[in-house]
């Protein structure tokens, strides 16, 4: 039977392609308005995020997204509707307390996430800073402050993180990629996510295996798929789905493993992809 729609599901990022990386600001009308289109045309569309299942059920549960989702860079992928945690994975605990000892030494305004029994997440930063606002983007809210993360990690019975996440620009110090690659390449993922963060997860844990899991639990052909991400953590999302777009504002290197670059963040260019690979291409 001929297919009667280009795709069987859209993965949309978050940040830098459909909300502003740096602000919150509400998503744009167009981008809401094609998303629904899209899904009123057959096609279903769900969120690859490094935000928190949480998160997206707070800020985007309004986009009438009924599938499961991928949040907290893979480590996650939860049921937007009902907060249900469908699939974990957490950091080595051990490695989560090396990690958190080097932040301790450095005195790095970061944070480390952790979810419970009833899949709410927990977030806990180190240090206030002089950018509250954007940690308070970024991080998430609510926050519980942690003198000490090497005594967080420490507590009798503790819960492994899902994830930490550190703030670096390297425009000002040192990039601490490569540092923490070096340190921790074989027992964790460390990925650049944003021009001044970088995150951490479990060894294998990203975006990509996220949506592979995603895909599996849907019965859906990855090659069916198409994502649409800004930033170095989309790039397994990318390279793992039938159709990958960058957008306009998007680091090169995601670029270079897009098929297709839609316009910038600021001019809607997600719901430009959407209306030329998906809305136009649906026989009428």
């Amino acid at each position: 039977m001929a297919q009667t729609t280009p795709f069987d599901l859209v993965i949309l990022d978050l940040d830098g392609t459909i909300i502003d990386a740096y602000q919150h600001t509400a998503i744009s009308t167009v981008v809401r308005e094609t998303i629904d289109a899209v899904q009123a045309a057959g096609v279903p569309v769900t969120i690859g995020t490094g935000r928190t299942l949480d998160y997206v059920r707070a800020h985007v549960g309004d986009l009438g997204i009924n599938l499961p989702v991928v949040t907290t860079q893979g480590a996650v992928i939860g049921d937007p509707r009902t907060g249900s945690v469908l699939i974990e994975t957490d950091m080595p605990l051990e490695q989560a307390r090396q990690v958190a000892s080097w932040i301790d030494a450095g005195h790095r305004i970061s944070a480390f996430y952790f979810i419970d029994d009833k899949g709410q997440t927990h977030v806990y930063q180190n240090e206030t800073g002089p950018e509250p606002d954007f940690y308070d983007h970024v991080f998430g809210l609510p926050r519980n402050m942690a003198a000490s993360f090497c005594a967080l990690l420490e507590t009798p019975d503790m819960h492994p993180p899902l994830k930490f996440i550190t703030i670096n620009d390297p425009t000002i110090e040192d990039d601490v990629v490569p540092l923490l690659q070096a340190q921790f390449g074989d027992t964790l993922t460390i990925t650049r996510t944003h021009p001044i963060l970088v995150e951490g997860t479990a060894s294998g844990v990203d975006k990509g295996t996220g949506v592979l899991g995603l895909c599996k639990l849907l019965e859906i052909d990855p090659d069916r798929v198409l994502a649409i991400g800004d930033s170095e953590n989309d790039i397994p999302m990318l390279s793992v789905v039938g159709y990958a777009v960058a957008m306009g504002n998007a680091a090169a290197s995601v670029k270079a493993v897009a098929d297709w670059i839609a316009p910038d963040i600021d001019v809607d260019g997600a719901a430009v992809a959407l209306q030329k690979l998906v809305l136009d291409r649906i026989p009428h």
